[in-house]
């Protein structure tokens, strides 16, 4: 074995371990459902990250009221979908939520999870009904507000999100 055989191992090494802590130094943050409270510095970029099936019904949305614009600004949802192959509605997907740390404080964020098709369109605002907690207020929401990951019944995931 001469020297340039043995550096080349060596070397893709290296860039392996470059490219897994690349998030650390800098890269955009990912929180997923299980992960409710986040914690950023003003300025940052995160996003929370959900699985969904969109070919299937599976979506998310951003639910109102929307984040306090002061603390964080919202810069957009996108999603990724596998190929299912021939299979209708059988690739898996992610759905993202992108955001911006704008100053310190605290914001709360809610993502309405939606299965099969089961709470609303697109077009329809996904806004939460008014809770219990308030004064003379009977709770209303067919949804309630998961504290796990996402299973088959439409839900409320909230995220607190302290910006420093």
């Amino acid at each position: 074995m001469n020297i340039r055989t043995a550096l080349i191992p060596l070397a893709a090494a290296g860039a392996l371990v470059l490219t897994a802590g690349w998030g650390a130094l800098g890269g955009v943050e990912e929180y997923g459902p299980e992960e409710p409270a986040i914690t950023v510095n003003a300025g940052d970029e995160f996003t929370l990250e959900v699985p969904a099936s969109p070919a299937l019904g599976q979506n998310w949305y951003l639910a109102e009221p929307r984040p306090d614009a002061d603390v964080l600004e919202y810069r957009g949802k996108r999603e990724d979908i596998e190929d299912g192959g021939d299979l209708v509605g059988g690739g898996d997907g992610t759905q993202f939520f992108d955001f911006t740390a704008r100053k310190p404080g605290k914001a709360t964020v809610t993502l309405l999870h939606c299965p099969m098709g089961s709470c609303h369109s697109g077009t329809e605002s996904a806004t939460p009904y008014p809770s219990a907690s308030a004064s003379g207020t009977p709770s209303m929401s067919p949804y309630p507000t998961a504290t796990s990951t996402p299973d088959d019944r439409p839900a409320f995931f909230v995220y607190t999100v302290t910006v420093r």
